[in-house]
């Protein structure tokens, strides 16, 4: 049996869609379909959108400083960044991670890190807006359970992060799922898994996409709909460390309601409700992953 035969055996495949004159576009209904059952799917990345700054950003924004002010590549362990309430983090798995909100992007990252994001922001809009299209939520409701996500007045903000390989003992992300609605994923490695079917299941690469996650802001929206949205539960397990290749980075666009908003859920007859305070709900969850929520917000 070749090696490309066991991969297919052991490994899931994600339904893949594009997105077309600002439009998401799977093969078929059926591929929609079980994006919303899995709470993934892979987005093909755009022909013009380079994303090596972001990945090359994934690997020195943990160095330190180099005592040159307009150097915005490295020294973030240590800056501080007063303005965002989220920030650099050393994460309990072997993560560390910089965090920042969408309109501080331009104060703290390099220009060309910026122009990625930027570009991920609308993919990533356009592909939330088509997954509300194929779950069946009426285009009314949805600035009110994001928070105005086509105002940017949601939560939108970046993760970047640095598989620390030389912490053992630990997993390379613990499991989760994510709290807001979406979440657009670039990375330079394979190692991302899923739960399917009861069990850790490690998802195919496809070249040219983005992996995209669905989170709990949806489940929680949808669950009593005709069509609900699955979390998709995910992690990366321990990563081992090997001086022949570096470690693993990624980058994300998350989007989801703000701290202060509540998350909304539509009852068997199809009326939008308050669920629950979702800053309460983030602390919540965050205490069973066993980390603290962010101080500052």
């Amino acid at each position: 049996m070749t090696t490309d035969v066991v991969e297919e055996e052991t490994h899931l495949t994600l339904p893949a869609a594009t997105v077309e004159a600002g439009r998401l576009r799977f093969a078929s209904p059926g591929d929609a379909d079980q994006a919303l059952r899995l709470g993934a799917f892979n987005l093909a990345v755009p022909e013009d959108l380079d994303v090596s700054a972001g990945l090359a950003f994934c690997r020195t924004f943990y160095q330190p400083a180099t005592g040159d002010p307009g150097d915005r590549h490295r020294g973030h362990r240590e800056h501080g960044h007063h303005e965002s309430k989220l920030g650099y983090e050393d994460r309990p798995d072997q993560v560390e991670q910089l965090q920042l909100e969408s309109f501080l992007w331009q104060r703290y990252l390099p220009d060309e890190v910026t122009a990625v994001l930027r570009r991920m922001r609308e993919l990533t809009l356009d592909a939330l807006y088509g997954v509300f299209d194929a779950a069946g939520i009426p285009e009314e409701d949805r600035e009110l359970v994001t928070g105005g996500a086509r105002q940017d007045t949601g939560l939108c903000y970046t993760t970047v992060n640095h598989y620390r390989t030389g912490l053992s003992d630990r997993a390379g992300i613990v499991e989760h799922s994510d709290s807001g609605f979406i979440t657009t994923i670039c990375t330079d490695q394979p190692g991302y898994e899923i739960l399917h079917e009861g069990r850790w299941t490690p998802v195919r690469e496809r070249a040219g996409h983005f992996t995209v996650n669905l989170g709990d802001a949806f489940r929680v929206l949808t669950r009593k709909l005709p069509r609900p949205v699955t979390a998709v539960y995910h992690r990366v397990p321990e990563l081992p460390s090997d001086a022949d290749t570096p470690d693993r980075s990624s980058f994300t666009i998350y989007m989801g309601p703000r701290y202060d908003m509540f998350l909304y859920q539509y009852d068997t007859e199809g009326r939008l409700r308050r669920f629950q305070d979702f800053r309460a709900f983030s602390v919540e969850k965050a205490g069973k992953l066993g980390y603290e929520f962010h101080s500052r917000v």
